[in-house]
């Protein structure tokens, strides 16, 4: 009977072959590229902890930063052609003087045009976690093409709700999304890709 599980133990049908599946605290889990990992540290009873650094395609960090802002108290997005705008409001562009605007970092895609949001905490998915449900399986399938066409927005959306604690409101999601995907579309900043997956949002 032929392996139809991957490396990492996830089904060939859910995950690109050369990634596997991270997520933040109380986040959905989302497939990216992993680095080697790196050691992080010691805990108190001298168990060492690894560090990974994901690499993520563009249409997962569009998911990435939809799900992140509409869970978030302080973090926005904002696509500004192929560069993603990270705004922090809860952090200062100047630590020294409180009154400056808030932080902004600006994500640029690397020479494969994947993302990676470097300060950031990612935890890596257990295989021995085993069971994915068909809400979970369908949205990742979904996530493992790069055309957007291919995404249904109901399907990942339900997915995202369905494991982020506390959950995110649906239409807040779709709003955050909607208000992505202006920028990323305006004259001003042009997207580098066209987008038809807005047949499957309404």
């Amino acid at each position: 009977m032929p392996d139809d599980n991957q490396p990492h133990g996830l089904p060939t049908d859910v995950l690109r072959v050369d990634e596997g599946l991270v997520c933040g605290d109380d986040q959905p889990y989302f497939p990216a590229q992993l680095s080697e990992p790196q050691f992080a540290g010691d805990d108190e009873h001298g168990r060492r902890y690894y560090a990974v650094t994901p690499r993520f395609r563009r249409v997962v960090t569009d998911w990435v930063a939809v799900t992140v802002e509409a869970t978030s108290d302080h973090l926005r997005f904002r696509w500004d052609g192929d560069d993603l705008i990270v705004i922090d409001d809860d952090a200062h562009e100047d630590d020294r003087d409180p009154a400056s605007g808030p932080a902004v970092e600006r994500i640029r895609p690397d020479a494969e045009s994947r993302y990676t949001f470097q300060t950031w905490v990612w935890h890596v998915h257990d295989a021995a976690a085993g069971h994915l449900d068909d809400t979970t399986r369908t949205a990742l399938a979904r996530l493992a093409t790069d055309d957007p066409s291919q995404i249904e927005i109901d399907t990942v959306i339900r997915y995202v709700v369905e494991n982020t604690c506390p959950a995110a409101d649906p239409q807040t999601l779709r709003d955050i999304r909607a208000r992505h995907r202006t920028f990323a579309d305006s004259p001003a900043a042009p997207a580098a890709d066209s987008d038809s997956e807005e047949t499957d949002d309404e």
